[in-house]
């Protein structure tokens, strides 16, 4: 049960991860607002990379 809860998390963080990333791409072409395209980008996958990394330590 735990690695089907590991698997189901990672692959919902890897799709949040691709929508960060296109929102800050949107942000940065479209309202040419590159430093909140950017820290958007960058604080929504660091944050999404820190949630798997406790899931797995506390998920073992």
């Amino acid at each position: 049960m735990k690695i089907f809860f590991n698997f189901f998390f990672l692959i919902f963080s890897i799709i949040l991860g691709i929508r960060s990333i296109a929102y800050g791409i949107y942000e940065v072409k479209q309202n040419e607002n590159k430093a909140g395209g950017i820290g958007f980008t960058v604080f929504c996958l660091l944050t999404i990379l820190f949630c798997n990394i406790v899931v797995c330590i506390c998920c073992r």
